[in-house]
């Protein structure tokens, strides 16, 4: 660790601020520079945001490649906690091979490598104050990721301005404002072929604009504290640092990785029944059925309409023991209505976020069912009222979903604002009138939300302050966050298990341990199609790596060639659901006959690898977080980085050792049933065609792609990846214990990998004892290498093997440009084997 102490310098800053160092200090691992405002009484805009009178930078060395900066506001106490479930350090003694500077050279801050190479560079500081602060950094390359959650028709991140505040929006993402649902404000940036993070650790809304050399950081005021992560050429190793500094992400249950069926608009559980009997008649797979508001009573949470959505008829649907059986998900907002059982009993509690208008009233939204009030779930009573609800809903309607969809959290709401306009009760909460500047633009931070004043608990569960309240300014964004949590923590105890399935809508950084996110309300066209591959991406660097977009589009009317195609990607989504709006045209996959076939061999093709898809999952466990750490769906650069044109390829994606190119383009001639699918293979890189063997050669290539094929298939040379038969599968549960293996043999006639050796993937008791725990594994590795004219098959197993036996069925060989299957039927447990050509 090299620093520069530099002392008594001044920085100038807009608003006739000057600052000057006053002291400055460094013991070992953290260095603290205090500086005084020599012209104090200053303001930005308004009075209500005086620039900083003082304040001080403290840089703390985190180990070998981590570090904290902090610029302490002076003026604001609310901080975001350094402890579980929120995102912190965790412990290392190494010492840091960077340098770093405060003040030094006309920089605000600057950290680089040891070869000088720059990493982070915050060049000046134009304005600190209480409600605003801007501060300018170095854009050092073109290759710079992240900043979410928006829709761009880009993995990177373009020039513009773009917000940050959990939004409930759905379109791409053309001015300021128009921010999704997600706060993430972290980038992952490529330079002189190394990689660093940073992770902009605020929950106050803000916008980064980008600029020919500039990255611009605006905040609305409070403590900003960037964490930084100096990595070399891996982008994967330096993702997983960033994932364990989230506290990782949690493990689904196995079916919740099956197909997925919802929309908006089934009124009545005959429709639900014949959405389930059509898929088995069209002999597609499906696992699991979902109810938007349509099953509620008047839209409110915590009812069954009975007269449209009996009891029985959900039992039935639920009754997995019976061959038709499915899982079942409903969706559950925040807005309670005002006249419900669970609306009473909130208000009884005290757990609600409060208005500061009315003296310890319930804030007042509006939301499906009208009134509602809206839990804060910072607040001491608010699990047992929320387990209350929950109970109360599924004893009194002798009911058992599966999972929950926990929507329209961040929080969203049909009123602009607070409804009644009094005056405030409490003058040290800020007002939207009172800010200088407002993150979201002409949209506003509080379009279609609550408003910026509305108060939680201060000394709650998981924010507990010098305050009794804090403002919705600071806790807009978590809102999705402790809802999570405590939603995560109330299925675990009603149904008693530990892999629970949720999907929620909003997120921030530390979501993915407590949930999976679907990206939102999206749009039936080939650009929302194309974004949904970005959004992968994006999601999996943000640490939520169970994703999925609503397949074949949300609002808008599909097309059968849309649809079809959107299938075929959707099929590799780790998380797939079929979804539409509302008084969308139906578009269920057995409706128009490509989209039915397409979903024939798609979703079947999905489960002939949905247990290697499961144990990428599994392999990917962290022992020090006792959760999941790292991507699970790349970028080909994250792999290939040789080879530059692999920046520019945007649509194609690798799971494991299994490279996806779809078809993203829509076939414009109506004479033509087929579509010139363009796909690229780096230089260096060894494909082949999952489909007939063949080596793929390097570059460009173009293949035709009918309608009903599937998503295009490459396979890594040198991999062993395991492979299920799924034919005629309609439920998971129907998969045989039995595995084969996929051999794909290099030039060398080598090949390696690992597989999962248990027999039931849905019993959660042999996932928790015997793969996902910190004592044991279940995970068997294998290399196969060629003598003469024979393979020869090693099977080893780790000292802390606690596998269960399986029949290892077929192996299934690519070698040579052909494909041959030598039914075996070896034990798992066989140390070494050979099969003769």
């Amino acid at each position: 660790m090299r620093i520069c102490i530099i002392i008594f310098c001044t920085l100038v800053l807009l608003n006739n601020a000057q600052f000057v160092e006053t002291s400055r200090q460094y013991d070992g691992s953290k260095l603290t520079v205090n500086f005084k405002n020599l012209n104090p009484g200053e303001y930005y805009k308004n009075v209500t945001s005086p620039i900083y009178p003082n304040f001080t930078v403290e840089v703390t060395e985190d180990g070998k490649n981590q570090l904290t900066l902090r610029i302490l506001n002076p003026l604001d106490t609310f901080e975001i906690p350094h402890k579980f479930p929120f995102p912190y350090t965790k412990s290392d003694s190494s010492h840091g091979e960077y340098d770093y500077s405060v003040n030094e050279d006309g920089n605000f801050f600057s950290v680089s490598r040891y070869d000088g190479s720059p990493v982070f560079n915050i060049t000046k500081a134009t304005v600190l104050s209480l409600l605003y602060s801007e501060l300018h950094t170095e854009l050092l390359s073109e290759d710079i990721f992240g900043f979410g959650e928006r829709r761009l028709n880009s993995f990177r991140i373009p020039k513009g301005e773009f917000s940050i505040w959990n939004h409930d929006f759905w379109e791409f993402d053309t001015q300021v404002g128009y921010s999704l649902y997600g706060t993430h404000p972290v980038i992952l940036q490529k330079y002189n072929s190394q990689y660093h993070l940073v992770l902009l650790r605020s929950s106050r809304p803000m916008t980064l604009e980008r600029t020919d050399d500039e990255l611009i950081y605006r905040v609305t005021g409070g403590q900003l504290e960037f964490k930084i992560f100096i990595g070399k050429q891996n982008p994967k190793e330096l993702i997983k640092q960033y994932h364990q500094y989230l506290n990782g992400w949690e493990l689904h249950p196995f079916w919740a990785s099956g197909w997925h069926q919802s929309r908006w608009g089934y009124e009545n559980s005959t429709v639900l029944k014949n959405v389930i009997r059509k898929y088995k008649e069209s002999k597609i797979p499906l696992e699991v059925i979902w109810t938007d508001l349509d099953y509620m009573e008047e839209r409110k949470d915590f009812t069954l309409n009975e007269d449209t959505y009996p009891r029985e008829d959900l039992q039935k649907i639920t009754d997995r023991t019976k061959p038709d059986g499915v899982h079942w998900v409903p969706i559950v907002d925040p807005g309670i209505a005002v006249d419900s059982d669970c609306g009473r009993d909130l208000v009884k509690s005290g757990a609600y976020i409060k208005s500061n208008r009315q003296s310890k009233t319930p804030y007042l939204g509006a939301v499906w069912p009208g009134d509602v009030y809206f839990t804060d779930f910072n607040h001491p009573k608010a699990y047992d009222l929320w387990l209350k609800c929950h109970k109360d809903w599924f004893t009194n309607y002798q009911i058992a979903p599966s999972g929950i969809w926990i929507d329209m959290n961040e929080l969203a709401n049909f009123r602009d604002g607070e409804a009644y306009k009094g005056p405030k009760l409490n003058d040290k909460i800020f007002e939207l009138k009172d800010l200088p500047w407002d993150a979201m633009g002409t949209v506003t931070l509080e379009g279609h939300t609550i408003a910026i004043d509305a108060l939680h608990e201060g000394k709650g569960v998981y924010f507990n302050g010098s305050t009794t309240s804090i403002p919705e300014l600071d806790l807009h964004n978590f809102n999705g966050f402790l809802e999570q949590i405590e939603q995560r923590k109330l299925l675990q105890e009603i149904q008693n298990k530990t892999l629970i399935f949720q999907l929620s809508r909003s997120s921030i950084f530390g979501s993915g341990r407590f949930s999976a996110i679907w990206f939102g309300d999206n749009g039936s066209t080939w650009a929302w199609l194309r974004s949904s591959v970005y959004q992968m991406f994006n999601f999996n660097l943000f640490g939520i790596p169970f994703v999925g977009d609503d397949i074949c589009g949300f609002n808008q009317d599909t097309t059968p060639q849309l649809c079809a195609r959107w299938i075929q990607l959707g099929a590799f989504y780790p998380f797939a659901r079929d979804h539409n709006a509302l008084g969308q045209k139906d578009q269920e996959p057995y409706l128009y006959e490509i989209t039915k076939i397409s979903a024939q061999k798609s979703i079947q093709l999905r489960y002939e690898f949905l247990k290697y898809y499961y144990y990428l999952f599994i392999s990917q466990r962290d022992s020090t977080l006792q959760a999941g750490s790292g991507t699970i769906v790349d970028p080909l650069w994250f792999k290939y980085q040789s080879d530059p044109q692999t920046f520019n390829i945007e649509t194609q994606f690798q799971i494991g050792n299994i490279i996806v190119n779809p078809v993203v383009e829509e076939q414009t001639d109506e004479s033509l049933d087929y579509t010139e699918l363009q796909f690229y293979v780096p230089l260096g890189a060894y494909w082949v065609s999952f489909e007939n063997g063949q080596r793929i050669p390097n570059g460009w290539n173009t293949i035709n792609r009918t309608f009903t094929d599937n998503a295009y298939l490459a396979l890594e040379a040198g991999s062993v990846i395991q492979h299920s038969n799924a034919t005629g599968v309609m439920r998971l549960r129907e998969m045989e214990s039995d595995i084969d293996l996929i051999v794909v043999l290099n030039e060398l006639g080598q090949a390696s990998g690992s597989y999962m050796s248990i027999n039931n993937y849905d019993d959660e008791e042999t996932i928790l004892k015997r793969c996902w725990n910190d004592q044991y594994t279940c995970i068997r590795n294998i290399s196969v290498r060629t003598f003469k004219d024979s393979l020869q098959f090693t099977n080893t197993k780790a000292k802390n093997d606690n596998s269960e036996e399986i029949n290892i069925k077929n192996i299934i060989i690519y070698r040579n440009q052909q494909i041959f299957r030598v039914e075996i039927n070896v034990s798992s447990f066989t140390q070494s084997w050979q099969i003769n050509f």
